[in-house]
C-alpha cells in the first residue's frame, strides 16, 4: 500500500495537506515534534471523514531520529511503502544577520533543508524501486526574493528551491 508521510503535519499547512491526501485515498502519516495534541486533532479529523491515519513523532532534523522513525515504520510495515512524501516542517528564528546566534541559524538550517535531505535520500530508494514515488517540497517566496530578518530562512529556502530543481533532473 502506499502511504504519505507530511512533516510537521500536525498544524497549519501540514494538517491541511494531511486532510486533502487522506481525502485522495492516501493513509496518512502526520509527522510532529513535540505538539501530541495538535497531531492527534488532525488525526482525528482524518478518520471523521473515513480516512486512515497514523502519528509519527520525531524529529527532522536529527538525522538519528529520521532513520529510527523510518526504521520502525518499515519494520511493522513490511508489505507497503511511502510513496509521497511532503517536507512540509519548517521554523523560523527571526533577527538581523548582526544580531543572530548560531544556533538560530543552525536551528533553521536543519529543520528547513537538511530535514529535506535526511528524510528524501532515506525514501527515495523505495520510490525508485517501486518506480513510483512523489516528492512535494513546501518552499518560500523568502527563498526567492530575500528577506529582511531572515537571512537564515531565505538561505534555507532558496538552497531547498535548488535541491529540488537538481533532484528534478536526476535520472529515475
Amino acid at each position: 500500500m502506499k502511504y504519505a508521510l507530511v512533516t510537521g503535519g500536525s498544524r497549519g499547512l501540514g494538517r491541511a495537506v494531511c486532510i486533502k491526501l487522506a481525502a485522495q485515498g492516501y493513509p496518512v502519516l502526520i509527522n510532529y515534534k513535540s505538539n501530541s495534541e495538535a497531531a492527534l486533532e488532525t488525526k482525528r479529523l482524518i478518520e471523521e471523514n473515513g480516512g486512515n491515519a497514523e502519528l509519527m513523532p520525531f524529529d527532522v532534523s536529527v538525522q538519528a531520529e529520521v532513520e529510527g522513525a523510518v526504521d520502525r515504520w518499515q519494520d511493522s510495515h513490511k508489505d507497503d511503502y511511502i510513496a509521497v512524501l511532503v517536507n512540509n516542517a519548517g521554523i523560523r528564528r527571526d533577527n538581523l544577520m548582526v544580531f543572530m546566534q548560531d544556533d538560530d541559524w543552525n536551528s533553521v538550517l536543519d529543520t528547513n533543508l537538511n530535514s529535506f535531505f535526511f528524510l528524501t535520500r532515506r525514501l527515495l530508494k523505495d520510490m525508485l524501486s517501486k518506480r513510483w514515488g512523489r516528492i512535494v517540497n513546501m518552499a518560500s517566496l523568502s527563498g526567492i526574493k530575500g528577506l529582511p530578518g531572515q537571512t537564515n530562512y531565505s538561505a534555507a529556502k532558496a538552497a531547498l528551491i535548488g535541491a529540488t530543481k537538481a533532484l528534478a533532473q536526476e535520472p529515475e
